[in-house]
């Protein structure tokens, strides 16, 4: 683990590292738990809404294409018919020839998309025309905005309705048709609902103004074709909308707001159009007029009734209400439900379980798997709200849940990445107290092999034994012993390192330790002799004080030597030891052995007292236990604590006295 990474833990509380990166489960509780709560942040602050809305285009693009309406025909006053009959708008004579043609193909229905804003001497033909036994639907548009408050012509259309229900949204102005053509029973508002894109999703399904109620140009159109008595119900079910609209058996799903959300299931090819042009002229096909719902509107490029729609592209505001028809008479008209919350979160949990099991299966694939998982439960997600906006008509927003499903993956990831880190650098330090750092941080970073694995250098060998260790613990618990051994150990290890050794083996009563070996060290000839001193000053009054005549005393011995050595792991793939071996290992194995003999607690061989000659004293030539020729022996004086000599003597006497 690096540095910076090992700070990082460093600074986090250690409840809070046992708790969580200790404990899966608790770690990916608490995951999970900022998952939510960034995701609950991001709706508010980001309005994710707005990001259903958008990516909704997609959804429609995945309806049935080859759908076509034959029930609505939008006679449209297109480019084409502008070349052929003159400029938009067109005098109202002519516009009251058109709707009397329409007539005479036999249609059930006219709804006009045309507003008649102030007088016009043809007001009294048209006004005739209006009065056909074909039931006209007006068009009328309100402003939703306070300022500036314009209000022009005559409203007409109000709704049967004591008051303003609750879901109806309030108007301050209006453009209503010149008072001599507000004569006709039914009229419907136009008034648009833009989002930030430009485009119209929703629609006032009712509008307030003056105490009255008005509806839009579809629901009106309804109405006239049914003559049916609106009545408005709130939703009961988790299913229902906030509000229904009944009209005469259609039931028309209505949010809190009063809003009308636009279909756009019908794939505009699917839709009829033809030029006002064809119907003016009698070339348009009498049968495909006769009993439908006509919807008259202007595309042509001066009309300036262009907007975006979620199917990709600038259409006129006629298609909108042509939508919203197909999607009324079809009863697929889409609302969202009042339990939608329950969904986003019913998605959330099926999410975050489907990334636990996931993280279960593949605990040290999680880099991989979840974020494959993740992007699955994305693609399941929408594509099941896309399932159920066109075949059971709710909207049921996919990008909270989807969000949740990404801060989800990401921190359930980062928290198994973390908590993996922590139990690999865990591991990582039970070896190294096993093994000499440089050595664990090797085996953890290879593989098993059968192969020796070992260095060879020029090193400094420090042999260390208690000697009479085996008849000291002889009648003693063990519990005594080790500790003894214990602090002996932990005392030795701290010294040596801090004189730039490393302790490589501790078998039994000893140790053996190595300078420039495993780690590099300068100069070890001369670091090795002082930690053997330091060894001997601090370990030596640590030993226990007790002995007997037929129980010598525990002492300290050492053996320090320089030379080749082979340092490394050894053995079947199964079960490696580290070892270090040479001929250094061994004179100083020997020397140690030799030091209750001579007298002399550290002993060296003649390299290292080479490279010190000042600190050692020559004691001789001697046969050391293994080897074939004499080596000369050198010793490092030491002083003796005081007592040391009369330690045996001492403790008989204290035993005497006692019994």
């Amino acid at each position: 683990m690096t540095d910076h990474f090992r700070g990082v833990f460093c600074r986090i509380p250690s409840s809070f590292t046992v708790g969580l990166l200790q404990k899966p489960a608790r770690l990916r509780v608490a995951a999970l738990f900022a998952a939510t709560v960034l995701t609950l942040l991001a709706t508010v602050l980001l309005d994710l809404s707005r990001w259903d809305e958008l990516s909704a285009g997609l959804s429609w693009q995945m309806a049935d294409q080859q759908a076509t309406e034959r029930r609505i025909v939008v006679v449209d006053i297109d480019e084409k018919s502008v070349q052929a009959i003159g400029a938009w708008p067109w005098p109202r004579a002519r516009q009251a020839e058109l709707l009397e043609k329409l007539d005479q193909a036999g249609v059930s229905l006219k709804i006009l998309d045309i507003l008649f804003d102030g007088p016009s001497p043809d007001d009294v033909r048209l006004s005739d025309t209006l009065a056909s036994a074909v039931p006209t639907v007006m068009a009328q548009l309100f402003s939703l905005s306070p300022e500036p408050a314009v209000h022009s012509g005559q409203l007409a259309g109000a709704l049967p309705f004591v008051a303003c229900p609750q879901p109806a949204e309030r108007a301050y102005g209006y453009m209503a048709n010149d008072v001599q053509l507000s004569t006709s029973p039914f009229a419907g508002h136009i008034t648009p609902l833009l989002d930030p894109d430009g485009a119209i999703r929703q629609v006032p399904a009712l509008i307030c103004h003056d105490g009255k109620t008005y509806a839009s140009l579809a629901i009106a159109g309804v109405i006239a074709a049914s003559q049916s008595i609106p009545e408005l119900h709130p939703g009961v079910s988790l299913f229902d909308p906030p509000w229904w609209l009944d009209l005469g058996g259609l039931r028309l799903p209505i949010d809190g707001a009063g809003h009308l959300r636009v279909s756009y299931q019908m794939p505009r090819a699917g839709l009829l159009a033809i030029p006002a042009a064809d119907v003016l002229q009698g070339r348009a096909p009498v049968d495909l007029l006769q009993g439908a719902w006509v919807l008259v509107g202007a595309s042509a490029f001066g009309a300036r009734d262009a907007i975006p729609t979620p199917q990709g592209r600038a259409v006129s505001g006629v298609e909108v209400h042509a939508q919203l028809l197909s999607a009324m008479l079809d009863d697929r008209t889409p609302y969202q439900p009042r339990g939608a919350a329950l969904w986003s979160w019913l998605l959330g949990g099926l999410s975050a379980l489907l990334l636990l099991i996931a993280l279960r299966l593949a605990p040290r694939s999680a880099a991989l798997v979840l974020p494959m998982v993740a992007l699955a439960n994305l693609l399941a997600i929408f594509g099941l709200s896309t399932l159920l906006l066109l075949k059971q008509h709710l909207w049921l927003g996919w990008v909270a849940p989807g969000v949740f499903t990404v801060f989800a993956a990401m921190f359930l990831s980062a928290g198994e990445f973390a908590r993996l880190r922590c139990e690999r650098e865990r591991l990582y330090s039970h070896l190294a107290s096993y093994l000499p750092e440089p050595v664990a941080r090797q085996v953890a970073t290879q593989e098993p092999c059968a192969q020796v694995r070992a260095t060879r250098c020029e090193a400094t060998v420090l042999h260390a034994d208690l000697r009479n260790f085996s008849a000291y613990c002889a009648g003693r618990p063990p519990e005594e012993t080790a500790m003894v051994l214990h602090l002996f150990f932990t005392t030795a290890s701290r010294i040596i390192e801090a004189h730039g050794g490393v302790v490589e083996q501790m078998v039994g009563d000893s140790l053996l330790a190595v300078w420039n070996g495993s780690a590099p060290c300068a100069d070890h000839g001369a670091r090795a002799l002082d930690a053997a001193e330091e060894l001997w000053r601090v370990c030596t009054p640590q030993l226990p004080r007790i002995a007997s005549r037929h129980v010598p005393p525990l002492d300290l011995g050492i053996g320090v030597e320089t030379g080749t050595v082979l340092i490394g792991s050894f053995g079947p793939a199964a079960r490696r030891t580290h070892a270090v071996l040479g001929e250094a290992v061994t004179i100083a194995t020997r020397l140690q052995a030799l030091t209750g003999e001579l007298a002399h607690p550290i002993l060296t061989g003649s390299a290292v007292a080479g490279n010190d000659p000042e600190r050692t004293h020559r004691l001789g030539d001697f046969l050391l236990a293994g080897m074939t020729e004499p080596r000369t022996v050198y010793a490092i004086p030491v002083k003796y604590p005081k007592g040391h000599l009369r330690l045996v003597f001492d403790a008989e006497a204290e035993q005497q006295t006692s019994g």
